[in-house]
C-alpha cells in the first residue's frame, strides 16, 4: 500500500510513459508478492513453512515467466476483444432495437430486426464463453510457475486442461467464494458505516480485506494442490513439488 500511495504521487507528477511504466511496475510487484504468498502456503502445507517463501517469486525463473503470463493475458485478451467486435457486429444489436445499426444488412445474417433477445444471449453467451476460456487459460499459471517450476507456455496448457476437466467444480467454488465474500464483508461494511468515524471504516475494512484475502489465497492453492499437483505421500513423507500432467 505505501508503495502504491507513492507511485500515485509520483505517477500524476509524470509524463504519460512514466504512468504507464509505474502502472506496469505495480502489477508485477503485487503479481509476484502473490505468488509469494501461494508458495507460503505451499511451504506450510509440506510441513515445512519459511517466511522466506513470501519472495520465492523474486527468483530469475519465476518473474520471468510471470512477466510473460501478463504479456500472454494481454495478447489473449486483445485477440478477445477483435472477436467480441466482430460478434457484436453479427449480432447487431442496434439495428434490433432501432430498425437501424452502424454494421447494416450484410453483418445481421438474415436474423431479423425483431429478434432481440435471441441476438443478446448470442452475445452474452459468447461473453460467458469468452470469460471461461479466458479463466481456464490462466487459472492455475501462477503455481505451476511458482511451485512446479514450470514455463509459461506449458503451465498455460495445463491450467486449461485441468479448469475443463474440474469445470463444475471450479464454478461451484467461484460461486462459494462470491457468496461467502458478500456474507464476510456486508456486516461488517454495514456496522463500519453506521460509526461516524472514517478512520475506523477505513482501518477496519483494510483489516478485513487482509484477513479475507489470506483464506482465498490458501483456498486457492488448496484448489490448485487438489487439481494439478501429485498424489499425497504416505504420512509423514514430504510431498513432491512436481505437477503431474492434467
Amino acid at each position: 500500500m505505501l508503495i502504491q500511495l507513492v507511485s500515485f504521487e509520483l505517477m500524476f507528477r509524470g509524463s504519460l510513459f512514466t504512468m504507464v511504466l509505474i502502472v506496469s511496475a505495480i502489477a508485477v510487484l503485487t503479481l509476484v508478492l502473490n505468488a509469494g504468498m501461494i508458495a507460503v502456503f505451499h511451504s506450510a502445507a509440506e510441513g515445512r513453512p519459511r517466511f522466506t517463501s513470501l519472495f520465492a517469486a523474486f527468483g530469475g525463473h519465476s518473474i520471468v515467466h510471470l512477466v510473460l503470463m501478463l504479456l500472454m493475458m494481454a495478447l489473449v485478451a486483445l485477440a478477445m476483444a477483435l472477436v467480441g467486435y466482430w460478434i457484436v457486429g453479427i449480432a447487431d444489436l442496434e439495428r434490433a432495437l432501432f430498425g437501424t445499426g452502424y454494421y447494416g444488412d450484410a453483418m445481421s445474417f438474415g436474423l431479423g430486426t425483431q429478434n432481440f433477445m435471441l441476438r443478446a444471449l448470442f452475445v452474452f453467451l459468447s461473453v460467458v464463453a469468452a470469460v471461461t476460456l479466458f479463466a481456464a487459460l490462466f487459472c492455475y499459471v501462477v503455481p505451476l510457475i511458482v511451485i512446479a517450476r514450470e514455463g509459461v507456455f506449458a503451465a498455460i496448457g495445463h491450467s486449461f486442461r485441468a479448469s475443463f476437466k474440474n469445470l463444475f467444480v471450479l464454478i461451484f467454488f467461484a460461486v462459494n467464494v462470491m457468496a461467502l465474500s458478500q456474507l464476510f464483508f456486508f456486516p461488517l461494511f454495514t456496522i463500519s458505516a453506521s460509526t461516524a468515524s472514517m478512520s475506523f471504516w477505513v482501518v477496519a475494512m483494510i483489516l478485513a480485506a487482509i484477513v479475507w484475502g489470506a483464506v482465498l489465497t490458501g483456498a486457492y492453492y488448496l484448489s490448485f494442490r487438489d487439481v494439478l499437483l501429485a498424489d499425497e505421500p504416505p504420512l509423514g513423507e514430504p510431498a513432491l513439488d512436481t505437477a503431474v500432467a492434467a
